[in-house]
């Protein structure tokens, strides 16, 4: 069988829910860090930051410590 087909992970819902709890103790992480930290691909990470700041749960802000765009979030 194909590994697609078995794949299986955490829901949407359980990632948010690690992301608030995160970002409560840590404050502020960009996309890359939040994805180590909750052991999910960035993709899907960048997709429940975007599902949160439309429900206005986080707030986005560009971090200029170096010449990469990094995207940065925090609860608000």
């Amino acid at each position: 069988m194909y590994a697609e087909t078995y794949m299986s992970g955490k829901s949407i819902h359980k990632i948010m829910e690690e992301l608030y709890s995160i970002l409560k103790k840590k404050k502020e992480l960009s996309i890359r860090q939040l994805s180590i930290k909750t052991g999910s691909q960035w993709i899907t990470i960048e997709k429940a930051l975007m599902s949160m700041k439309s429900l206005g749960l986080v707030k986005e802000r560009f971090g200029d410590e170096n010449k990469r765009r990094t995207r940065l979030f925090r609860l608000r």
